[in-house]
């Protein structure tokens, strides 16, 4: 008897994520969370998702359970080059609202996102800390799934404005979100881009000076003041845009 030959694929409407490297013909065990994702968008067995694993690894795989373990079989592969590097630091603010910072983050193409301890962020009682970066990555995770993205940005752990500071800047266009700052500079599609962004409350005097020394350029992002979540994802919006090419005041 002539064996049946498995229907082709469809096109994926789910995806998950999963640790890579993927390989055509390669099985990957799926943890409790992904698995109760297929369950709950009710994806039988020999239906077809789309794996990420946050690192540029994309394929195509057949869901194909395994006694108590759900597992997919890698059918096709792809690999997305990294986006352009894009880092925003931030001041490490409320919780809840820094993790709003990485989903959207996510979405906007941000490669890193720091958490800033300074001296107006440790007054935040519910501050993010380094307990949470293992959440904050899990949250960055799930908005590759919803936006399409290849690439998670990495999730730092909170690290003091002065240690920031030291890694030095070459060929790097620094920006400081600042209510009093200018226009955005040219961005070019390939530019290195690093933003900083104050806390609840501003980065004091002498952090604005440190910045300043290290060659961040005071940057406006609107004619208001803005939270820190909202400014972190202005700035990089704008980053994004100017990256397309599209036409901004002072490029």
């Amino acid at each position: 008897m002539t064996a049946r030959a498995a229907p082709p694929l469809a096109q994926p409407a789910v995806t998950v994520y999963a640790r890579g490297p993927f390989q055509a013909g390669g099985v990957v065990i799926l943890d409790e969370d992904e698995a109760n994702h297929l369950k709950v968008r009710r994806v039988a067995d020999g239906d077809a998702v789309r794996l990420v694993d946050g690192r540029g690894g994309i394929a195509t795989a057949r869901v194909a359970r395994e006694r108590d373990l759900v597992a997919v079989r890698v059918v096709a592969t792809t690999m997305v080059p990294p986006p352009p590097p894009t880092e925003a630091w931030v001041g490490a603010g409320d919780r809840d609202r820094f993790l709003g910072v990485i989903e959207k983050a996510t979405e906007l193409g941000a490669t890193r996102v720091l958490p800033l301890i300074t001296e107006r962020s440790q007054q935040v009682a519910t501050r993010f800390q380094a307990a949470h970066v293992e959440k904050a990555g899990k949250r960055a995770r799930e908005a590759i799934k919803q936006c399409g993205a290849a690439w998670a940005p990495a999730v730092g752990s909170p690290l003091p404005l002065g240690e920031a500071l030291r890694g030095g800047a070459a060929k790097v266009i620094r920006l400081l979100a600042d209510p009093e700052g200018g226009l955005l500079p040219p961005i070019r599609e390939a530019d290195p881009v690093q933003w900083a962004i104050g806390p609840e409350g501003g980065f004091t005097d002498a952090e604005l000076g440190a910045l300043h020394a290290a060659g961040f350029r005071p940057v406006a992002l609107g004619r208001a003041v803005l939270r820190f979540d909202t400014a972190a994802l202005a700035a990089l919006a704008l980053t994004a845009q100017a990256r397309l090419g599209a036409p901004l005041h002072g490029s």
